[in-house]
């Protein structure tokens, strides 16, 4: 708990230390190279989770999934850092925002205080929850989030998601009259917005952050092609699993990590662009998700083994522990031939998986890797203490090593309460 209190008076006392500077993209380095969102998708949930929700996908190129992989990785992350410092920066992080407009191209929310994530320079948040300003952003090739989930109880008046306050508009505020019905609930009433009617349109963009010990540079990307949903949306383009080419890897070496006490082997994959834009249309419509797997053999006269690792898409270094490939083989000497394959699946909503053909086979020489009676088998390794876990009819979640897992929950304990208590002095603030 005190950590937690003390994470949340840094981050505030950041925000009150630190000034919003604005500057263009050509002004200052960056180590990756900034374009915008690619492949920007929106899909209707046709009442799943709220009358309104929509799930929104983008993809990211290659430059920014490698380098935020690269500070994702304990093994790498201090290299990361001082290549900032070498910058002049103390941290940098990326921010997805997303405009909208209805029944127009042109109708958009954008104003300054998108440039400063709401803030005015007393630090008074000037909008509302209809400003997509803040989405969590990940390493993998595409990302998504949802949005118009909750616009606020009509019902009642001193609720500023719909009604806003002196400082920030609510709902009310930027929806025309025209462009939505109130709905009366048992517990209150709400606007809908009618998918047959009305048409959505969205464009997305990056907001770079660049901390400095002066001040916060903004550095923002240009903003990306439209997207839409609903009665006049554009239609796409139709995309299958039916022809998935195989991956192409290369980079191919044995790490310095261990994990419960095995190897781990890295590789890189080449993800072709139509595959990163099939995979952000089915993450938008949730109609699937696509996965890779890697398998492992003593080569010649071995038995193909799946082996646990990464399996989201994602550029820079994919990496899989040799601990089943051990424990299958019992025992295999140092500098035997290992060979490797990896491939793609497509698991659709509905219907059957899609497998893609393997790619071409890759070798190591192995490290020495001996099985004694007494060692654990990896099926008696508790799901807490397992890279994630990639079953070949079905890839499993991402669930990490534990010390990513670790960071993560430091950082989302952080993030968390640093906005619960933003919340809560913007609310004495509207008193």
């Amino acid at each position: 708990m005190r950590k937690m209190l003390l994470l949340t008076v840094t981050a505030l006392t950041a925000l009150n230390m630190f000034s919003f500077t604005a500057y263009a993209e050509d002004e200052h380095e960056l180590p990756f190279e900034l374009t915008v969102p690619e492949n920007v998708a929106i899909a209707y949930l046709n009442g799943d989770d709220s009358a309104n929700t929509c799930k929104v996908a983008w993809s990211q190129n290659d430059s920014m999934s490698e380098w935020m992989s690269r500070c994702d990785d304990p093994e790498s992350y201090e290299g990361t850092r001082k290549e900032l410092e070498q910058m002049g920066y103390d941290d940098l992080w990326i921010t997805p925002q997303m405009d909208w407009s209805i029944d127009s191209k042109d109708d958009w929310h954008y104003n300054q205080y998108w440039d400063t994530e709401g803030y005015d320079e007393n630090y008074v948040q000037h909008l509302g929850e209809w400003a997509y300003i803040g989405f969590l952003h990940y390493p993998t090739k595409n990302n998504d989030a949802w949005v118009f989930r909750y616009m606020g109880n009509i019902d009642d008046p001193d609720d500023i998601t719909w009604y806003g306050s002196s400082e920030a508009p609510g709902w009310k505020d930027v929806l025309k009259e025209d462009q939505y019905e109130i709905i009366k609930g048992d517990d209150e009433s709400y606007a809908k917005i009618d998918f047959t009617k009305h048409t959505i349109y969205i464009r997305m963009r990056y907001l770079v952050t660049a901390r400095t010990a002066e001040n916060d540079i903004k550095i923002a990307s240009d903003w990306s092609d439209t997207a839409s949903v609903g009665k006049d949306s554009e239609t796409q383009p139709e995309i299958t699993a039916s022809e998935l080419k195989a991956p192409v890897i290369k980079d191919l070496y044995v790490t310095d990590e261990d994990f419960n006490g095995f190897p781990v082997i890295s590789f890189k994959n080449e993800i072709p662009p139509e595959l990163t834009g099939f995979q952000t249309k089915i993450t938008a419509d949730n109609s699937g998700i696509i996965r890779i797997s890697a398998e492992a053999r003593v080569a010649d006269n071995g038995e193909w083994v799946e082996l646990q690792g990464d399996s989201e898409l994602k550029s820079g270094e994919l990496k899989y522990a040799l601990q089943n490939l051990a424990e299958a083989e019992k025992s295999i000497s140092a500098d035997t031939t290992i060979e490797l394959r990896a491939r793609y699946c497509f698991m659709p909503a509905d219907g059957e998986d899609t497998l893609s053909p393997y790619s071409d086979i890759l070798t190591f020489a192995s490290p020495d890797m001996q099985i004694s009676e007494n060692e654990v088998s990896s099926d008696e390794v508790s799901e807490d203490d397992s890279v994630e876990a990639v079953s070949e009819e079905k890839p499993g979640k991402k669930k990490g090593s534990l010390l990513c897992i670790f960071i993560s929950l430091v950082i989302f304990i952080a993030v968390a309460s640093s906005l619960f208590v933003l919340m809560k002095l913007k609310k004495r603030s509207n008193k």
